[in-house]
């Protein structure tokens, strides 16, 4: 008997366990948890953190580059041997950094880890697209399990990375960081990991029956949240509600990295002690933890778009007290536990957004067209404002870009409508690579 068969319960929330495993492991590879590597790795090669910094850039657009491909893959193969060859890559990636004594070296090095798809600023192909298609009812609850394992991995990670810094330079941690990511994703995703519920004879949520009788009646219950129809990439490229989210969250993405990477510089350079910006950068991945189950929840009751938006917005708002900050401890923490508690709703925005509006089918090619937008203004974003800082405009000003455009992806993503499909209703069909494409009527 396969151990897959043994399991006594719905054999999704081994996928939930599986994708939280390796959200959290790949932690390593968040530019917080790296940014107190940068330091050291910059003094030992000699160059300015401002040129290694763009190691991460280079990352974050070899994972836009490889997206599409890897969206395509996931949808006719899944993530089982990806993952497989995605946690060996960016392990050995990371163990052959701490060989490395030149700055074109690291960027080669980052790149190419990029290609792994994960750690990407909006999600992880490699973990969202395979759960989008195991739960459609519990979508919400499944994929807010699975994405604090970023959270909670960064929270942890950051005072295991200072003692691992302080015990065996960042050549060491480099070394360890990347035998841990291999140790798990690679098992992990060869035993564990499954394609869709249709190929173990199963059906979306642990329904009883297909989409005819019951299981139909319960998807008829959660036909406001999310359509049943599998809309191609053609389709979906040709439907508002798909441009109305993609500029939104670019938007978001480029103001979001540029306040994350500078903020603690910021709050430094106005008096704030390093003490309570280490605390108060700790509160915003430990909210998010929280948030992101809270949000995920209601995600299953209430449309995606409200709760991206009430994110967004939230976000605008953490912003007031960088804005009105003179160094003092209780803004710093302010900021980052309002921005920790709306950064949920965006998680959960761009996690479930796309199978609710546009089907379980073709998600992953869905997704692989968005990644690369997304990602290439995330990229960006740190640069931009990092030059807009250093040409001597007041800080304030520079923050009131970040609020405007939160508050602007806000009121974007809220009138961003599911789209209607004006065919022929059909029930779904399932997320197989020779499926047709019919399913049952729209979202709303």
């Amino acid at each position: 008997m396969s151990l897959v068969s043994r399991v006594p319960f719905y054999y999704g929330w081994v996928m939930v366990g599986t994708a939280l495993a390796i959200n959290a492991v790949s932690s390593t590879m968040n530019p917080v948890v790296f940014s107190f590597m940068i330091g050291p790795m910059a003094q030992e090669l000699g160059v300015p953190t401002s040129e290694l910094s763009w190691s991460f850039t280079l990352r974050l657009f070899a994972g836009g580059i490889i997206g599409p491909y890897m969206g395509v893959l996931l949808d006719r193969h899944g993530a089982r041997w990806i993952g497989v060859g995605s946690g060996a890559l960016v392990g050995a990636m990371l163990i052959l950094l701490a060989f490395v004594h030149n700055i074109w070296l690291v960027y080669l090095v980052f790149a190419i880890s990029g290609l792994a798809g994960l750690g990407g600023p909006a999600g992880q192909l490699l973990t969202q697209v395979p759960l989008a298609k195991w739960f459609v009812v519990n979508r919400g609850r499944a994929l807010s399990v699975a994405t604090i394992g970023m959270a909670g991995g960064t929270m942890f990670a950051i005072p295991i990375t200072e003692w691992l810094l302080t015990q065996y330079g960042w050549r060491g941690t480099s070394i360890i960081f990347g035998l841990v990511v291999a140790s798990v994703v690679i098992p992990v995703s060869a035993l564990l990991v499954r394609r869709s519920p249709e190929d173990l004879g199963l059906h979306p949520d642990g329904a009883k029956e297909a989409p005819a009788g019951a299981a139909q009646h319960a998807l008829s219950r959660h036909a406001h949240l999310s359509t049943s129809r599998n809309w191609t990439v053609r389709e979906a490229m040709r439907t508002v509600a798909m441009w109305q989210l993609l500029g939104a969250l670019i938007l978001a993405g480029a103001v979001l990295t540029g306040t994350l990477v500078h903020r603690v510089d910021y709050f430094k350079s106005l008096g704030a002690t390093s003490e309570a910006v280490a605390f108060g950068t700790a509160l915003d991945p430990f909210t998010v933890v929280f948030s992101a189950l809270l949000f995920g929840t209601i995600a299953d009751r209430v449309p995606v778009r409200y709760v991206g938006a009430f994110g967004l917005f939230g976000l605008a708002a953490s912003i007031i007290p960088m804005i009105v900050s003179e160094g003092q401890a209780l803004t710093v923490v302010l900021h980052n536990v309002t921005w920790g508690a709306a950064a949920g709703g965006y998680i959960t925005l761009n996690n479930i957004v796309w199978p609710n509006y546009f089907g379980r089918a073709h998600l992953g090619a869905i997704r692989g067209i968005v990644l690369p937008a997304s990602i290439a203004s995330s990229g960006l974003g740190p640069p931009i404002f990092g030059y807009l800082l250093d040409s001597g405009i007041q800080p304030s000003h520079v923050w009131y870009v970040s609020l405007t455009s939160f508050a602007i992806a806000g009121i974007a993503v809220l009138f961003a409508q599911p789209p209607r499909w004006t065919g022929t209703p059909d029930i779904e069909a399932p997320t197989h690579a020779s499926s047709s494409t019919t399913a049952v009527g729209a979202a709303q």
